[in-house]
Parts: C-alpha cells; structure tokens; sequence
C-alpha cells in the first residue's frame, strides 16, 4: 500500500463509499465514480486500460476516451492521494491491499467459516453479512459486477440460515425465510429452507402450502417444475420422515426411561428384549429411542400422553417377563415440556430418568404430574419424591 493511502477504507457492499480516518471522502459522481469501484473490485491487480473503457463507455466509446479516462485517474488520486492509483502497463492499479476493502473482508470471513466448525461457522457468517450496507454498488453502472456481489450474499445467507436451522431456531427463522422468498421468489433454496422451518416448527400444512407456492411460481415465472430437492422434501414431508427433524417447539408429554434390567451375563437375550420393549411402546403409539446402555426412552404426546406411558410401560414389562427372570425391567415415568425434533429431549426425559432410578426391580416409578393424571385408573403409593405404581 501507498504511504499516502494508509488508514483508507472502501466499501462496495453497499452504495461506494470511501473513508480516511472516520471520515468520508468525496469521490465525484458518474464514470469517475464508476472507475474507482472497477480498481476497487481489483484491488492490487492491474487492470488495463481498454477493459477500464470497455467498462466506462461500452462498445462505442468516444475517441477522447483514452484522455478522458486519464482525466478520471488524475481527479482520483488528488481526492485519495498521489500514490493510491498507480499507471503500470498495460493500465492501472489501485495500490491498497484487501485488507481495506470490505469485499475481501466478507470473502476472507466466509472461507474461514467454510473450514470451522458449526458455532464457529455461525459466528463468522454473521460477522461477515452485518458488513453489508444495502444492495452491492448501488450507485455505480456496474450491473454484472452488482449481480455478482450480491450471488455472493445470497450464498452466505443461505449457509448461515443452514447452520440456524440446525441449531434448532426454526421457529425464529420462518419470518426471516417468508421476506426473503417474497424478494427472490425464484431462489429454490430459500423456499426449501422455509418448507424445513415452518415443519420444525409444528406447522406441517403451511409447509406443503409453501410448496405448492413454489411450484406455482416457479411454472408461471419460468415455465418450469420445482427443482428434485423441493419435489424430495415435500415427499419427506407428507411422509414425516424421522431425518427432517420433527416438531421443535416445547411440548408436553410424557416421557418413560424403561430399563431391561440384566441380570448376569443373559447377552443373546438383550438384543431381542430391547426390541420386545420397543415394540410394546411403538404399538401404544410412542416415539421410541434407544438410551444408554440396556434401556429405551419412549415418548407419548397429548391430552392422554400419560395415561398411554404407563400402560405401555405395564405392557412392555409383561412382554419382558416371557424372557425369564434373568430380566428384571424396571421404569420411570414422568410428564413435562419435552422438544420433539430429530433427538428427544427435555425436563420429561430428564425427569423420567431420575425416577428409574429410585425404582426397584420389577417397579414402575411415576412424577406428580403423570400420578394426577394417571391416578384412579392405576393405584399409586407414594414414596420419596415419586409414586410407585401397584402391580
């Protein structure tokens, strides 16, 4: 960099901007405006002559050209400096490095958030979108230059909006998501990730609505179908599929932590039990996990969650005790908030697990919440900080 350009800053993401020590500097208007975001845009590469006039004047350009862009030169460096613009053949360079311009900021940001890890990631996009001031160029002639800084942008949302939806804030995106399909009605990917939000947060049919919006437009507009990834995920969609990330909202339900409970070394025997408990709570209608070692997690939502938890959870210990007494199952079973995406967790499945762990071999131990709910259909004692259910 030239010395007398130490300290100046440019800004394309935006309207062109120019700045030395807090303050701004007049650029002039029209073709001299439009030449320094050409240098700018290259910043430390020569830049010929004949492209700068190809560029400034088009495919007719006057036979003054040659002067006139050397006039333009002249204004330039007597605005930024002597040394900021330099003649080297066959045209001219703009003598500062990238680190002053906020394009080579953005881009320098968005590789390091390709190669981090996904908080990190998240951190460096957003960094790098809050240097964005409005539409790229937006006060120079520079329209394929301006068409391709902001494809720029619009890759880095979406990867941002990538990683916050696999955060977990699906809920939180869906405004964000619907204003951004309305300004790029054509960008499938925007329309994807507002299909993924709005069925992350519970609202299944305004996701397959976006769809059938999507194909509208996209059959009007360019005469074309959605795209394979649209039509693949609203099949997932109609479907439920477990990879999609269910409801993300907190829930109530009720949650069981059933474990086998082996006895010794009954190793053949663990495999096809697990499976038997499994099935016991899938047919009253559970959400079923494996958990740690020998035990499974099943989750039931609804008005009736508990009453269905803890006659599966009788039912799974009954189909349990055909495989002999080297299993002695034992449950708990609890009823609170509980976040149903692709894991299930919250205070039920917390809850839960602390209530097996009070019961002993053969008990079913159940919260206060699921004891008031279950309590006249099943008998209960109370002992410690849980109910015991009677066999």
């Amino acid at each position: 960099m030239g010395a007398k350009t130490a300290g100046v800053e440019f800004a394309v993401l935006g309207p062109l901007e120019v700045w030395s020590e807090g303050a701004a500097i007049p650029i002039g208007r029209g073709k001299q405006r439009t030449l320094l975001a050409l240098l700018v845009l290259n910043a430390g590469r020569v830049v010929p002559a004949e492209r700068l006039i190809d560029d400034l004047w088009g495919d007719d350009p006057p036979a003054t050209a040659s002067t006139a862009l050397q006039v333009y030169v002249s204004r330039l460096r007597k605005a930024l400096g002597g040394d900021a613009i330099a003649a080297r053949e066959p045209g001219y360079v703009i003598d500062v490095g990238p680190e002053a311009v906020d394009l080579y900021r953005f881009e320098k940001l968005v590789r390091e958030a390709r190669a981090a890890g996904p908080e990190q990631a998240l951190a460096l996009l957003r960094e790098a979108l809050e240097l964005w001031r409005g539409p790229p160029l937006a006060d120079v002639d520079l329209r394929r230059e301006a068409e391709r800084l902001e494809e720029l942008r619009l890759d880095a949302l979406e990867a941002r909006l990538e990683l916050e939806l696999g955060f977990g804030r699906s809920a939180e995106l869906v405004h964000e998501l619907e204003a951004l399909v309305r300004e790029q009605p054509l960008r499938e990917r925007f329309r994807e990730q507002l299909m993924l939000a709005l069925y992350r947060s519970g609202r299944q049919a305004e996701a397959l609505d976006a769809y059938r919006d999507a194909r509208r437009t996209l059959v009007e507009e360019l005469g074309i179908e959605p795209g394979e990834r649209l039509q693949q995920l609203e099949q997932a969609i109609l479907r439920h599929e477990p990879a999609l990330g269910g409801e993300t909202r907190p829930v109530t339900a009720t949650a069981v932590f059933f474990d086998l409970g082996i006895v010794g070394e009954v190793e053949p025997i663990a495999e096809p039990a697990l499976a038997a408990a499994e099935q016991a709570f899938r047919a009253a209608g559970g959400r079923v996990e494996r958990g740690v070692a020998d035990a499974v997690v099943a989750i039931f939502a609804g008005d009736a969650s508990a009453q269905a938890a803890v006659h599966a959870a009788v039912a799974a210990r009954a189909k349990l005790a055909e495989f002999g007494s080297e299993l002695t199952p034992r449950a708990g079973v609890a009823t609170g908030d509980a976040m149903l995406g692709e894991r299930v967790s919250g205070a039920a499945v917390v809850l839960a697990a602390r209530r097996v762990r009070s019961a002993g071999p053969g008990e079913i131990v159940v919260g206060e919440r699921t004891a008031a709910a279950v309590r006249g259909t099943f008998d209960l004692h109370r002992r410690g900080d849980g109910y015991v259910l009677d066999s």
